[in-house]
């Protein structure tokens, strides 16, 4: 903190509720407020020219009546998603800043072991599903797939895939397009696992003998991988 700077016990006028925030059910913040001399757009430069190197600045908000910047850390893949630090400053009169200072890290749960595509899974059907719009052509119809080492390398593609940790009721887009994967004993047979996506924020719907499990999160390669390793060429939305 610059020179004079003192810690307030509570929350100031115009800081109560952060400029930002995180959507995340794993998540930590950590807040604390300060009053310290000067204007508020030169205490937040003063706060990034004194920030260690290892920070990155990242998103702005220009004020009045609030100004704040977030600067991260690195994250550590599998294991923390997001580190950042969101500093936000507003005047208080009298060549006076209040500072709000936001410590925010959320961390990838682990996926329970129960939670995978059954080892009894011998084949798999891939659908590619309907996109909208006026260039929206029929999709191709489904392929399935019975080479065992095939559908065991696409069993562990979405065991692989992280926990969906957006919180609940958090806005999402309908998604267009996208694959389904469904996993059976053998050609005939029930449903033994289905993975479905990418649904609203980018997740995979996820279900084990038709009962539905904890929602994934979709990576950019996840899609493309299937298609490869299932020798596909489609064009998937």
């Amino acid at each position: 903190m610059p020179t004079g700077a003192r810690r307030l016990q509570q929350e100031p006028d115009g800081l109560k509720v952060p400029v930002t925030a995180f959507v995340s059910t794993t998540l930590v913040d950590d807040a604390s407020f300060w009053r310290v001399p000067g204007q508020p757009q030169a205490v937040l430069a003063w706060e990034q020219a004194h920030l260690p190197s290892r920070f990155t600045p990242g998103d702005v908000v220009w004020g009045p009546p609030s100004w704040a910047r977030t600067f991260s850390l690195s994250p550590v893949p599998g294991v923390l998603d997001a580190r950042d630090l969101v500093v936000e400053v507003a005047g208080l009169g009298n060549d006076q800043t209040a500072i709000r200072v936001d410590a925010r890290v959320s961390w990838q749960p682990p996926r329970p072991a129960p939670e995978r595509v059954p080892p009894a899974a011998r084949v798999v059907t891939i659908t590619q599903l309907p996109s909208w719009g006026p260039h929206a052509g029929r999709p191709p119809a489904p392929v399935t797939i019975t080479d065992v080492a095939v559908v065991r390398r696409l069993a562990a593609l979405v065991d692989s895939l992280q926990l969906f940790t957006v919180v609940p009721g958090v806005f999402c887009p309908a998604a267009l397009g996208g694959i389904r994967l469904t996993f059976l004993a053998r050609t005939d047979g029930p449903p033994l696992a289905v993975a479905q996506g990418p649904g609203g924020c980018g997740n995979v719907q996820f279900s084990i003998g038709g009962k539905p499990q904890p929602a994934l999160q979709i990576t950019d390669s996840f899609i493309p991988k299937v298609l490869k390793l299932a020798n596909l060429h489609w064009k998937v939305p």
